[in-house]
This record gives C-alpha cells, structure tokens and sequence, in this order.
C-alpha cells in the first residue's frame, strides 16, 4: 500500500506514532492528532494544485478557523494507522474539512471536523470559496462521526493559569503560532487531575494567529464535562477551546 493516495474525494496517508508523539502514558498527544490533520489537509490542497506556493502568488491562504475532535480512542506508540480527510462543502465563508484515524483493520480511532476559510495573508481579508479556483477539487458530502465545532465564546471570571510566551519553535512558515500548537498549550495548563482522565472530545476555536512577540495569559475553568480554556493577550482573544473527559468531576 502507498504511503498516501486518493481514494474518491479523501486524501489518506498512513503514519505510524512515534516515541516522541506520545505522552508517558504512550498514547498520542493531542499535539500529534492536531499536526497529523493539519498537515494532511495541507497535503490534501497540494495534491490537487493548490499548495502554499500557488496560494502566495495568487496572495491567498487557507487557514483553520476551527476543530472538532471525537475521541474512540487515542493512538498508541507504535501504532500504524490510516488518516484521511476530505472536503464536505462550503458554507457562507467556510470551507467544511472531515477527518478520520482509522487502525489498518477499519476500526474507527479519532473522527475530526473543521471549518477553513481562505483569506489574503496581507490585508487579512476574507475571502469567498468561489475566489478558490483552478486545481482538481472533489467534495464528498459525507458526515464523520465527529459533530461540526461550535463557536466558542469568551468566558469572564475565568481563574488565571499562567502566561505562555511565543516561542521561535511554535512558529510555521507564515511567522505564526502553528494551529497543532495551541493543543499542546491547552493541554499544558489542565490541571494535573485531568491528565489520568480519558479525553472524549475537544473543540478550539483560532481566533486570531499568535505572533512572536506575544505572550499569552491562559485562564480556565472546570465545566460539566471536563475543561475551558482560553488564550488571550491585552484586548484579543487568541484562542477559545474545551475539553470534554470521560468521569469528568475534578475535586475544587
């Protein structure tokens, strides 16, 4: 079988999970699953002739918006696995993006959904999906298991967690914070009861990209289910997510 291939409207590509893309407890981070799908749909758009550079002449870019994550269960270290991901529809502004992990034998890991929209990277206008031209483009109306991710709003009275500064290692070609990134972050200011905790779904909203002189304060809170969080800098707000955990309920 081929590294990577198209298979009607999905791009797949198999990966196996690496020592160091995996936590102590040997399962995948939500670090890896967030750059194993960023870069399959960037890889997705390259196949069909419409890759960075294409994009940069034409002054466009794809960017995530958001990300839903339905958790079976996560990879384990040294666990090969299938990862595919195709282009639902568009909306309004956004470009409908389904994932899906999958063991070699069929059984369904991680289910993922997401919302791109392509903007000028220079003015930060967005821009409409039909301006998207040219290339082979498919779409397959098909749902995954994961439900689309909602908009996040900013919570006030929020306990104070920390401050994270930019680092030059999170940044990507575009000089900003990598979307894979703001999951290690989330993740890196749980509280420590949550880490022994089977994580079921996660949703984030990018707001606005983080760049290498900002420093973000993180603050949180438990809910019903598991966790929110949010990055923020003096006025904006960088990032909006939630954890939901399987058995939840955290002492206070």
């Amino acid at each position: 079988m081929a590294d990577e291939w198209y298979e009607g409207a999905s791009f797949k590509r198999t990966s196996t999970f690496r020592f160091g893309d995996c936590d102590p407890d040997k399962n995948a981070t939500l670090y890896a699953i967030m750059k194993l799908l960023s870069e399959i749909a960037c890889d997705d758009y390259e196949g069909r002739g419409l890759g960075h550079a294409v994009l940069q002449k034409r002054s466009q870019a794809m960017l995530v918006s958001r990300l839903a994550l339905e958790i079976e269960r996560m990879p384990v270290y040294g666990e090969r696995v299938i990862a595919a991901t195709w282009e639902r529809m568009t909306k309004g502004p956004y470009f409908y993006r389904e994932f899906e992990i999958k063991k070699e034998n069929g059984q369904l890991l991680v289910s993922g959904s997401s919302l791109w929209m392509l903007v000028d990277p220079e003015t930060r206008e967005i821009l409409r999906p039909e301006k998207l031209v040219g290339g082979n483009r498919q779409m397959d109306l098909r749902k995954s298991n994961c439900p689309d991710c909602a908009r996040l709003k900013r919570r006030e009275g929020l306990a104070v967690l920390g401050e994270r500064p930019a680092y030059w290692s999170d940044l990507d070609a575009n000089g900003h914070v990598t979307n894979a990134v703001y999951g290690r972050i989330a993740t890196d200011f749980l509280p420590a009861e949550f880490y022994a905790k089977k994580l079921r779904d996660f949703c984030v909203n990018f707001n606005m990209e983080v760049r290498p002189d900002d420093t973000l304060r993180i603050l949180g809170a438990p809910t019903e289910n598991g966790f929110f969080e949010q990055g923020v800098t003096e006025g904006d707000t960088h990032y909006v997510c939630e954890f939901g955990f399987e058995n939840a309920s955290v002492d206070n």
